[in-house]
């Protein structure tokens, strides 16, 4: 069992304790920012959010099959209009302007620039053979442009993403890396990953509040509706989800979702976010939320697009259960989520759990 943050060289910092400090380090960002949670509220068109993603399958005692991600995150302020010098984002505002909900003047603009890098391994990490049965060993690593168009209980998201999958991914030297760290078990099988192959993706989804209560002061709850699909030699799928959210001081964005496309903005919309007050609120909510996925194509599970290599044959539908408990304070926040995600395979020996924590401050 290890516990691991794909791109991050956690050699040059030796750490040799459980995860659990990896919890301390980020509750240390939430001090190193107290001018940014105490200072004067700004407008919002001056409001940017940076977020950090990390999952791993350490908490839910296993190692192998989505074993690790992470995912960083910049988020424009919500503007009337997509900014106008963002790069690289405004050489595709000519062709963004063409989908429907962009037509509608009353709605808020703007983007997100994502990096991260996912990592797959089959159950049995000890066999230098390909393991037959279970999954390819595989990593992308990846970045996307986010372009977001909102209104008060509403937003659609186009995002576009481009990476590489296979040895370029360096997903093979950062695992072993940090299981080097943590004395534990080298995986032997990165021989037999999936080749390299560039992968493009586009994604839609669009996500509505279908309650809304008691936002960004006191006690209040929502419900919201999320469905789209991606297009790509990565994925192509379908998804459609509801996720519940309770708790004080409500934050006035639309909730939280594992590491995927799409999942990378939980920036503040409006006043009426917490984010915004002249004073410091410290705000917590409890979220459960339910996703099916329809899978037509996984390049993690049917192997590579253009050359041969390992695979195994893929569920047609997949779910996720998510649930966990939001911290706010100022203009930062920390979430913490728990994710049991149902057998992505015929021969997969056991429904998958994984750990997701995200922290984001807005400044």
């Amino acid at each position: 069992m290890t516990f691991y943050f794909s791109i991050i060289p956690f050699s040059l910092f030796n750490f040799k304790s459980s995860a659990f400090r990896t919890l301390a380090v980020v509750f240390l960002f939430m001090l190193v920012f107290p001018a940014l949670s105490e200072a004067e509220s700004l407008p919002g068109e001056n409001l940017h959010t940076f977020s950090l993603y990390v999952e791993n399958d350490y908490f839910g005692g296993s190692d192998g099959e989505y074993s690790s991600g992470l995912k960083l995150t910049w988020s424009s302020a919500i503007q009337d209009q997509y900014p106008e010098k963002a790069w690289p984002h405004r050489w595709l505002y000519p062709l963004i302007q063409y989908f429907p909900f962009e037509k509608y003047s009353d709605r808020k603009k703007n983007i997100t620039f994502a990096f991260g890098q996912n990592i797959y391994t089959p159950e049995d990490i000890e066999s230098e053979e390909v393991v037959e049965d279970e999954r390819p060993y595989a990593g992308i690593t990846y970045f996307s442009l986010g372009f977001h168009s909102q209104l008060d209980r509403e937003m659609d998201t186009i995002e576009m993403s481009l990476g590489l999958v296979g040895p370029s991914s360096y997903a093979e030297e950062c695992q072993k890396a940090v299981h080097r760290i943590f004395d534990d078990i080298q995986p032997k099988g990165w021989d037999n990953q999936l080749s390299n192959e560039p992968v493009f993706e586009i994604v839609y989804e669009h996500k509505k509040k279908i309650v809304q209560s008691g936002i960004g002061s006191g006690f209040g709850n929502d419900l919201i509706l999320n469905t789209g699909g991606g297009l790509g030699n990565a994925l192509i799928y379908y998804n459609l989800g509801l996720s519940y959210r309770i708790g004080w001081n409500m934050p006035n964005d639309f909730g939280m979702f594992p590491i995927r496309p799409v999942s990378s903005f939980n920036g503040s919309f409006d006043d009426k976010d917490p984010r915004f007050s002249q004073t410091s609120k410290f705000g917590a909510q409890l979220f459960a939320s339910v996703e099916g996925r329809a899978v037509l194509h996984n390049i993690f599970l049917d192997g590579n697009t253009f050359a041969d290599s390992h695979s195994v044959n893929k569920k047609p539908v997949v779910g996720d259960l998510m649930t966990g408990l939001n911290i706010s304070y100022g203009r930062a926040q920390l979430s913490f989520a728990y994710v049991y995600r149902s057998k992505e395979y015929e021969t997969q020996s056991k429904a998958q759990k994984f750990g997701s924590i995200n922290f984001s401050v807005s400044y």
